[in-house]
């Protein structure tokens, strides 16, 4: 018999107040071809010494400041960025862009990044924003048209941010976005972040055709009007 969301409150209540007990959660795959993660990389280097962005890129220490990588999907947010006056400020906009995919077409489904904030000392906030998430020039897919926090796209969130639009990501075409630090004050301790691009494959040239989770069949997808069709 199923238990009723008050009863399952009170046994969680319960395990956590010291009556003793395990409770284990454990998530089935989401199914073939479904729900997989692109990495995003920083294609371009920064000539400006305070970057917003470094690639980690397997060099060693220090980094260099604005360098790029396309293989290496870490980012640095370095030293110098949050370097600003008083009353705070956001920093360099940085380019990050998907690899071209080309044994495959893909539906993109989804955005999210992963933080890994420093310890700030008091009087200093910092946060990592993006704006522009796009395939090939077209319009943006976030809702919001200036910076958006990171907090919307956290990895682990119990369900994925919403999108404009679930377009088709076939190469030559790639995924970019414009990323930004936004804080008050320097840090002393690096930022490492990192984000994704969450697609369906729709045909791989290896593996053959696979069947869409039903967020992104062809049904769910009906739309009227619009300039852009995908």
């Amino acid at each position: 018999m199923r238990k009723s969301r008050r009863e399952a409150d009170k046994i969680n209540r319960a395990l956590t107040e010291g009556v003793g007990g395990l409770q284990f959660t454990a998530q089935a795959p989401p199914g073939l071809g479904r729900l997989i993660r692109i990495p995003f990389y920083k294609p371009n280097a920064t000539a400006n010494a305070t970057a917003g962005l470094t690639a980690i890129s397997g060099q060693a220490l220090p980094l260099v400041a604005g360098a790029a990588s396309t293989t290496h999907p870490i980012f640095e947010v370095n030293n110098n960025v949050l370097a600003m006056p008083a009353a705070g400020g956001i920093g360099p906009t940085e380019l990050l862009q998907t690899p071209q995919i080309s044994w495959a077409i893909l539906r993109i489904v989804g955005f999210e990044c992963d933080i890994n904030w420093p310890v700030l000392p008091a009087g200093q906030v910092m946060e990592v924003c993006f704006q522009d998430l796009q395939i090939g020039g077209g319009a943006t897919l976030f809702v919001h048209e200036d910076w958006g926090p990171g907090s919307i796209y956290l990895v682990g969130q119990d369900s994925f941010a919403g999108l404009r639009d679930y377009p088709i990501l076939k190469s030559p075409n790639q995924a970019q976005v414009d990323c930004a630090a936004v804080g008050l004050g320097g840090i002393s301790d690096p930022l490492l972040m990192s984000c994704n691009l969450v697609c369906e494959i729709l045909q791989d040239d290896n593996f053959g055709a696979h069947i869409p989770g039903p967020y992104a069949r062809s049904g769910a997808l009906v739309r009227q009007g619009g300039s852009f069709v995908s």
